[in-house]
């Protein structure tokens, strides 16, 4: 058996100075980073899918204290009571009573350690809910309440 005269080195191989030492841990590192971000990005997901969902409710909710008679609540605070209730906040409102249409826009806050610090803490989604009458041609039964048309759409990521 060789001996190099160095402490811990059986080897004898010239080059082999601990690269491994140093790389494992590097890469240890970066994959922790990733997961990180990626766990990030997943949560960011999440909280957009949520907040789409709050305002198509907030919307719908709005158009729905607009449709009933007498009216307990104005729509402006149906829609803040549906978006309150899924831990969201109601940034906008353009419902007004006797209108037949909402439009709303709720924001929910955006979990994680990476994205929120770049500055995206919260989401935003945008919907929008219009009463509609029954159809003529004969397709929808006939009733005196009008139906709930939904017409929803989102905003990216705001």
């Amino acid at each position: 058996m060789r001996r190099s005269g160095r402490c811990g080195d059986d080897t004898g191989r010239p080059g082999q100075s601990g690269a491994a030492t140093l790389l494992l841990p590097m890469i240890l590192w970066v994959t922790t980073l990733l997961a990180i971000v990626a766990i990030d990005v997943g949560g960011y997901l999440v909280a957009a899918a949520r907040a789409q969902s709050l305002a198509d409710a907030a919307a719908l909710a709005a158009v729905s204290a607009d449709a009933t008679v007498p009216r307990s609540r104005s729509p402006v605070a149906e829609a803040d009571r549906v978006a309150r209730a899924g831990d969201g906040l109601l940034e906008t409102c353009s419902c007004h009573a006797g209108a037949e249409r909402a439009v709303v826009s709720v924001s929910v806050s955006a979990p994680g350690l990476v994205i929120p610090t770049l500055g995206a803490s919260r989401v935003t989604a945008d919907a929008a809910a219009t009463l509609a009458p029954p159809a003529d041609d004969g397709s929808r039964p006939r009733s005196d309440r009008p139906l709930l048309d939904a017409v929803v759409g989102a905003r990216g990521w705001g």
